[in-house]
């Protein structure tokens, strides 16, 4: 049996490949390019911003500098005013010093004696006098110790002596003379007290 084909023959054309792959390849490559566009000009921000807080870091840096500066001019002044004023006071104070000495020595002195000389040579002060008795001298350099400005007090001499017909003792006493007026310590009272026995007028 014979078949007849009748319909008209329709030619299907096929895609071709190479369009498809072109446009898949070409838009591929667009969104690379976009990611890479869009990675160059974040990292190109970021380096901006990058650049501006270190120019804004070196401006606080050279402020600093110039704060810093001032600051220790002010601490080479300060340092120069309090020399200054650490001169001035030094100097007040051996100026004034004599006259607290000699106030200190006039309080020191008991009753019943009396100073005869008072003399210095460098930093040691030699006092003579006349007292009642050896006690009374005993008084007196414990009065010395305890002032501000003498210390290392020490008997040197203590004897008899007539005056108008009464028999009192003589004595020299030394002593490191301080005009600044420093503190006396415990073992320098202790060092320098000595409490005078010699009844006969023997020098010690």
């Amino acid at each position: 049996m014979i078949r007849i084909n009748l319909l008209p023959k329709v030619d299907i054309k096929k895609p071709r490949k190479g369009i498809g792959e072109m446009f898949i390849g070409t838009l591929a490559l667009l969104v690379v390019l976009g990611v890479i566009l869009a990675t160059h000009f974040s990292q190109a921000g970021k380096i901006r911003n990058t650049k501006n807080e270190i120019k804004s870091t070196e401006k606080k840096i050279e402020a600093l500098k110039d704060v810093e500066k001032q600051v220790n001019e002010f601490k080479k002044k300060n340092k120069e005013l309090e020399r200054r004023i650490q001169i001035i006071v030094d100097l007040e104070k051996k100026r004034s010093g004599p006259l607290y000495v000699m106030d200190s020595l006039s309080t020191s002195i008991p009753s019943r004696s009396w100073i005869e000389n008072i003399k210095s040579k460098r930093d040691v002060t030699t006092i003579t006098g006349i007292a009642w008795n050896e006690f009374t001298v005993a008084e007196f350099m414990r009065n010395l110790q305890n002032s501000n400005y003498f210390k290392d007090v020490k008997l040197k001499v203590i004897k008899q002596e007539d005056v108008s017909g009464l028999p009192l003792r003589k004595f020299e006493i030394i002593s490191t003379m301080d005009f600044i007026g420093k503190q006396n310590t415990p073992e320098s009272e202790n060092k320098g007290e000595e409490v005078p026995t010699n009844k006969k007028g023997n020098e010690i």
